[in-house]
């Protein structure tokens, strides 16, 4: 009976409380947005790479050097000279490396040069290795041979055997395309939820020439060396009848390449983890060209420590815009009370007592709040579950939605507390309105 006098007493007063609900689920769900979506960000950067113990590059901040190399977010201050990736990879605590080199991109989607290590060694979560989503082996087969992340293939649509080009620069729109020499799709990766699902996969080499002015103007005039120019000879005349587009294809071999001179970051796998601060000083000694090994975990701790004062400002934040929430609650119900003489004289007169009507203030901030939460759920799963998708495919982070967090029972008992401390104001007010009748 209390309660259905406090749902009727409310809907007398729909509109402000409509409005009450409002503004506490508004801020339980950026409470609980902030809470949920903090964790889910933690664990999924902390899967985007595992297994390696150690990322090289010229000399940077260590959080710096991981957004550009691990997420892809930011482009290197400065590239490592191939020299130094080499004499790193002959240290003999190291045990595998493979290098990445970054700044082009294909339609907005990063493209990453490197080697068939890249395949062989990169792992991700609980130390998955990177697997095709078809029978084609994950190698470079040949210089002009593309491997697409999952969500890469999937917005841009290509398939096994299309043909792309790459642009200069991290940009979706480019003008400065390289079109002198375009790439074959040879593989598309299984989605692994990390930023390699936004990535395009070519040979380093193969980068490296189509950077160097001097390898395409020899490209362009055709002017390889005589065997090959033998060898693309014959293929012209056998197809000059059937594509006359075809009469300038060129047919490369990983020999026709040039060295690469540098590299934006190299990954490194120690024989033993006993030899990573070794092998970080090591790395990190006066030289010439400084450069900075980071350690992954280490790292990240950095990166979550620099944003745990942001998710604590908005979980306090929050906190104030609950609060706030509450006392227009209880405001709405202290101006009620002076207007509510009358209902409170013909609850006494059918026997209510001043503690009754106490409790039936009380049980409206309650109600209120209750509502609240129930908007603040759902709405908190519903933001989350279509935001999912946007975030995976800008940012190659995969969230999963929570309707239902982990401790929604310490929240849910916390803020119902806190209601009916606020709620005190106006139901002593009603108490002591009805002990005078």
């Amino acid at each position: 009976m209390l309660v259905k006098i406090a749902v009727r007493s409310l809907l007398q007063r729909r509109l402000a409380a409509l409005l009450i609900i409002a503004a506490i689920s508004l801020s339980l769900m950026a409470l609980l947005i902030s809470r949920g979506a903090g964790e889910e960000l933690r664990r999924s950067f902390s899967s985007s790479v595992s297994g390696t113990d150690l990322i090289v590059a010229a000399r940077a901040q260590p959080t710096q050097i991981m957004l550009y190399s691990v997420f892809r977010l930011g482009t290197p201050p400065q590239a490592m000279s191939a020299e130094r990736w080499q004499q790193i990879s002959q240290l003999p605590q190291v045990k595998w490396s493979f290098p990445l080199v970054l700044g082009d991109s294909v339609k907005g989607f990063s493209v990453i040069g490197t080697n068939d290590d890249y395949f062989r060694y990169f792992r991700y979560g609980d130390k998955h290795p990177l697997q095709s989503s078809t029978t084609e082996a994950l190698q470079f087969g040949q210089p002009t041979a593309a491997v697409l992340g999952a969500e890469a293939a999937r917005v841009l649509g290509y398939k096994i055997g299309d043909s792309l080009s790459l642009s200069h620069g991290m940009h979706e729109h480019s003008f400065a395309e390289h079109k002198e020499l375009p790439f074959i799709v040879s593989a598309i990766l299984k989605p692994t939820g990390t930023p390699v699902d936004r990535s395009v996969h070519v040979p380093l080499a193969t980068l490296e020439a189509l950077h160097n002015s001097e390898w395409l103007h020899t490209v362009t005039r055709g002017q390889l060396n005589k065997e090959h120019q033998h060898e693309e000879h014959e293929h012209e005349e056998h197809q000059h009848n059937e594509s006359h587009d075809d009469d300038h294809a060129l047919t490369l071999a990983f020999s026709d390449l040039p060295e690469p001179s540098s590299i934006s970051a190299l990954f490194v796998g120690l024989k033993s983890r006993a030899l990573t601060f070794q092998a970080q000083a090591s790395i990190n000694a006066a030289h010439q060209e400084p450069l900075s090994a980071v350690i992954p975990g280490a790292a990240l701790t950095e990166f979550w420590q620099l944003l745990g004062n942001a998710e604590r400002l908005l979980q306090f934040l929050s906190g104030l815009m609950l609060i706030t929430g509450l006392l227009g609650s209880v405001a709405m119900l202290q101006v009620s009370v002076a207007f509510r003489q009358r209902e409170i004289s013909l609850l006494r007169l059918t026997g209510a007592s001043p503690l009754y009507i106490f409790l039936l203030l009380e049980s409206e901030v309650l109600l209120l709040t209750l509502s609240a939460w129930v908007v603040a759920l759902l709405g908190s799963g519903a933001l989350q579950t279509l935001a999912a998708p946007w975030i995976a495919s800008h940012y190659g982070l995969q969230l999963s939605s929570q309707w239902w967090p982990a401790d929604s029972l310490w929240l849910i008992g916390g803020s119902l507390l806190l209601s009916l401390l606020a709620g005190l104001v106006p139901a002593l007010s009603a108490y002591r309105k009805a002990f005078r009748l």
